[in-house]
């Protein structure tokens, strides 16, 4: 894994924090217990304990040396992909699509950066930007890359045995991208 790639880890036990940088958390009620979202100093880290759910997405191999992920290439004009999470009470979908930087909502971020529930400037470039959006059966993120021209963005949805219809909801859509 290089810098070329964003690296995404899912595992069912956390990861070594110890060097990692948070920049940005918040913490909130999904699905019956508590996640906490992260902005990191590599890009992004959800954990709820309860589920045994751990996400890390990073450019940097040293948080997620001990765990296997997906490198996602840092190019554009990459088809979308899904990428699959699954323990007996817990499913996690996540669906990555490269876009142009353009497709960042950079006005947004720069006259309303608190509209998105966590934001972060990388070196303080509003274009280097990584925000996540929870909602109430998952998360956005989007993360920018000035020197590829690229704004990666993903769709996470969770479900959980605690609501079968989630389960099966997250299950069709993981379908659905695996057709594309």
């Amino acid at each position: 894994m290089s810098r070329q790639t964003l690296q995404f880890v899912h595992t069912n036990r956390p990861p070594t924090t110890d060097d990692i940088r948070v920049f940005d958390s918040r913490t909130r009620a999904l699905l019956g217990t508590e996640f906490t979202f992260r902005i990191i100093g590599s890009s992004h880290y959800v954990s709820a304990p309860e589920y045994e759910f751990y996400e890390v997405s990073t450019c940097d191999p040293d948080p997620v040396a001990n765990h296997e992920g997906t490198a996602i290439p840092l190019e554009t004009d990459r088809p979308p992909r899904a990428l699959t999470f699954e323990t007996d009470a817990f499913r996690c979908v996540t669906r990555v699509e490269h876009r142009p930087l353009s497709a960042f909502p950079r006005d947004r971020y720069l006259n309303r950066p608190d509209s998105f529930d966590l934001a972060y400037a990388f070196g303080g470039d509003p274009d280097a930007v990584t925000t996540i959006e929870i909602d109430d059966d998952g998360y956005e993120t989007y993360h920018t890359y000035p020197e590829f021209d690229l704004a990666l963005y993903t769709r996470t949805v969770f479900g959980t045995d605690r609501d079968p219809a989630a389960l099966e909801a997250s299950a069709a859509r993981t379908a659905e991208s695996d057709a594309i």
